[in-house]
Protein backbone atom coordinates (compact mmCIF):
# COMPACT_ATOMS: atom_id res chain seq x y z
CA UNK A 1 0.00 0.00 0.00
CA UNK A 2 1.18 3.57 -1.30
CA UNK A 3 1.50 6.60 1.33
CA UNK A 4 0.14 9.80 0.76
CA UNK A 5 2.17 12.28 1.84
CA UNK A 6 0.96 14.41 4.95
CA UNK A 7 -1.48 11.68 5.43
CA UNK A 8 -3.84 13.85 2.86
CA UNK A 9 -6.85 12.69 1.12
CA UNK A 10 -6.38 13.32 -2.89
CA UNK A 11 -6.64 16.36 -3.56
CA UNK A 12 -10.35 17.78 -4.15
CA UNK A 13 -11.79 20.16 -6.66
CA UNK A 14 -11.58 23.43 -4.50
CA UNK A 15 -7.86 22.57 -2.84
CA UNK A 16 -6.83 22.21 -6.58
CA UNK A 17 -8.42 25.49 -7.60
CA UNK A 18 -6.33 27.16 -5.21
CA UNK A 19 -3.45 25.81 -6.03
CA UNK A 20 -3.84 26.98 -9.27
CA UNK A 21 -4.92 30.84 -7.59
CA UNK A 22 -1.48 30.42 -6.01
CA UNK A 23 0.36 30.52 -9.35
CA UNK A 24 -1.71 32.56 -10.52
CA UNK A 25 -0.24 34.39 -8.21
CA UNK A 26 3.11 34.17 -8.87
CA UNK A 27 2.14 35.37 -12.54
CA UNK A 28 0.36 38.29 -11.03
CA UNK A 29 3.94 41.04 -11.53
CA UNK A 30 4.20 39.41 -14.70
CA UNK A 31 7.04 37.32 -13.24
CA UNK A 32 7.02 33.50 -12.17
CA UNK A 33 10.60 34.03 -10.28
CA UNK A 34 13.14 31.49 -9.17
CA UNK A 35 11.31 31.11 -5.72
CA UNK A 36 8.31 31.10 -6.88
CA UNK A 37 8.49 28.18 -9.17
CA UNK A 38 10.91 25.90 -6.48
CA UNK A 39 7.78 26.55 -4.26
CA UNK A 40 5.07 25.77 -6.40
CA UNK A 41 7.35 22.79 -7.66
CA UNK A 42 7.82 21.43 -4.53
CA UNK A 43 4.49 21.46 -3.37
CA UNK A 44 3.22 19.47 -6.83
CA UNK A 45 5.64 17.53 -5.93
CA UNK A 46 4.49 16.25 -2.36
CA UNK A 47 0.46 16.48 -2.83
CA UNK A 48 -0.98 13.10 -4.03
CA UNK A 49 -2.55 15.02 -7.12
CA UNK A 50 -3.53 12.55 -10.01
CA UNK A 51 -2.04 12.78 -13.82
CA UNK A 52 -4.08 15.62 -14.88
CA UNK A 53 -3.48 17.94 -11.91
CA UNK A 54 0.00 17.35 -11.98
CA UNK A 55 -0.15 18.51 -15.76
CA UNK A 56 -2.15 21.19 -15.24
CA UNK A 57 -0.36 22.63 -12.30
CA UNK A 58 3.04 22.43 -14.26
CA UNK A 59 0.93 24.04 -17.49
CA UNK A 60 -0.12 26.97 -15.22
CA UNK A 61 3.30 27.93 -14.21
CA UNK A 62 4.01 28.82 -17.87
CA UNK A 63 1.02 29.67 -18.52
CA UNK A 64 -1.01 32.58 -16.73
CA UNK A 65 -4.90 31.76 -15.72
CA UNK A 66 -7.55 34.51 -15.30
CA UNK A 67 -8.02 34.33 -11.34
CA UNK A 68 -11.73 35.16 -12.04
CA UNK A 69 -12.09 31.83 -13.94
CA UNK A 70 -10.34 30.12 -11.24
CA UNK A 71 -12.02 30.82 -8.07
CA UNK A 72 -15.91 30.08 -8.65
CA UNK A 73 -14.17 26.24 -8.22
CA UNK A 74 -13.08 26.50 -4.45
CA UNK A 75 -16.52 25.97 -2.68
CA UNK A 76 -14.87 24.27 0.59
CA UNK A 77 -15.09 27.10 2.90
CA UNK A 78 -11.33 25.86 4.23
CA UNK A 79 -9.90 26.06 1.13
CA UNK A 80 -11.54 30.12 0.53
CA UNK A 81 -10.18 30.94 4.18
CA UNK A 82 -6.53 29.68 3.40
CA UNK A 83 -6.31 31.78 0.09
CA UNK A 84 -5.47 35.14 1.51
CA UNK A 85 -2.93 33.59 3.65
CA UNK A 86 -0.88 31.44 0.96
CA UNK A 87 -1.51 34.13 -1.79
CA UNK A 88 0.53 36.35 0.31
CA UNK A 89 3.02 33.83 0.76
CA UNK A 90 3.50 33.75 -2.40
CA UNK A 91 3.37 37.48 -3.43
CA UNK A 92 6.25 37.92 -0.94
CA UNK A 93 8.41 35.39 -2.34
CA UNK A 94 9.94 37.15 -4.55
CA UNK A 95 10.79 39.94 -1.08
CA UNK A 96 8.12 42.68 -3.10
CA UNK A 97 4.75 43.52 -2.91
CA UNK A 98 4.39 44.16 -6.56
CA UNK A 99 0.63 46.42 -7.45
CA UNK A 100 -0.89 44.11 -9.69
CA UNK A 101 0.13 41.85 -6.67
CA UNK A 102 -1.76 43.49 -3.91
CA UNK A 103 -4.74 43.89 -6.18
CA UNK A 104 -5.18 40.44 -7.42
CA UNK A 105 -4.60 39.84 -3.26
CA UNK A 106 -7.71 42.16 -2.19
CA UNK A 107 -10.02 40.27 -4.97
CA UNK A 108 -9.07 36.93 -3.54
CA UNK A 109 -9.47 38.07 0.17
CA UNK A 110 -12.90 39.40 -1.18
CA UNK A 111 -14.07 36.19 -2.66
CA UNK A 112 -12.92 34.68 0.50
CA UNK A 113 -15.44 36.58 2.81
CA UNK A 114 -18.00 36.90 -0.02
CA UNK A 115 -21.54 35.64 1.37
CA UNK A 116 -20.40 35.71 5.06
CA UNK A 117 -22.32 37.68 7.59
CA UNK A 118 -19.80 39.85 8.89
CA UNK A 119 -22.72 41.33 11.75
CA UNK A 120 -23.34 37.85 13.08
CA UNK A 121 -19.42 37.23 13.31
CA UNK A 122 -18.58 39.74 15.39
CA UNK A 123 -21.51 38.98 17.58
CA UNK A 124 -20.67 35.39 17.90
CA UNK A 125 -17.23 36.41 18.45
CA UNK A 126 -18.33 39.16 21.21
CA UNK A 127 -20.31 36.10 22.88
CA UNK A 128 -16.88 34.23 23.30
CA UNK A 129 -15.74 36.92 24.67
CA UNK A 130 -18.16 37.64 27.32
CA UNK A 131 -17.96 34.14 28.33
CA UNK A 132 -14.26 33.72 28.40
CA UNK A 133 -14.37 37.05 30.13
CA UNK A 134 -17.25 35.27 32.56
CA UNK A 135 -15.04 32.51 33.16
CA UNK A 136 -12.13 34.89 34.22
CA UNK A 137 -14.09 36.89 36.61
CA UNK A 138 -15.17 33.51 38.35
CA UNK A 139 -11.49 32.89 38.60
CA UNK A 140 -10.38 36.20 39.94
CA UNK A 141 -13.11 36.22 42.69
CA UNK A 142 -12.45 32.45 43.72
CA UNK A 143 -8.83 33.50 44.31
CA UNK A 144 -9.53 36.41 47.10
CA UNK A 145 -8.61 35.88 50.02
CA UNK A 146 -10.39 34.29 52.78
CA UNK A 147 -10.12 33.50 56.71
CA UNK A 148 -12.14 30.91 57.93
CA UNK A 149 -13.64 29.79 54.75
CA UNK A 150 -14.95 33.63 54.80
CA UNK A 151 -13.85 36.86 53.73
CA UNK A 152 -12.36 38.95 56.43
CA UNK A 153 -14.54 41.00 56.81
CA UNK A 154 -13.04 44.99 56.31
CA UNK A 155 -11.04 43.63 53.33
CA UNK A 156 -14.41 42.11 51.67
CA UNK A 157 -15.63 46.20 52.52
CA UNK A 158 -12.66 47.71 51.24
CA UNK A 159 -12.80 45.17 48.13
CA UNK A 160 -16.23 45.85 47.79
CA UNK A 161 -16.18 49.68 47.49
CA UNK A 162 -12.94 49.40 45.26
CA UNK A 163 -14.45 46.84 42.55
CA UNK A 164 -17.40 49.68 42.83
CA UNK A 165 -14.89 52.45 41.33
CA UNK A 166 -13.50 49.72 38.73
CA UNK A 167 -10.13 48.68 40.50
CA UNK A 168 -9.60 45.39 41.22
CA UNK A 169 -6.45 45.18 43.23
CA UNK A 170 -6.78 41.30 43.02
CA UNK A 171 -6.85 41.44 39.07
CA UNK A 172 -4.05 40.04 36.88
Amino acid sequence: MQQKPFGEEDVGTSKFYMLRCLIAMAHADGIVCDQERAYMSALISRLPLNHEQRATLESDLDNEQPIESLLPYINDPKFRGQIPYFARLMAMKDGVMHPEEDALLKKMHAFAIDGLDMDQIRKETQKAVQAEMFIHDITIDNNRPHKGGHLIPWFQWLDELLLFFGIDIMGN
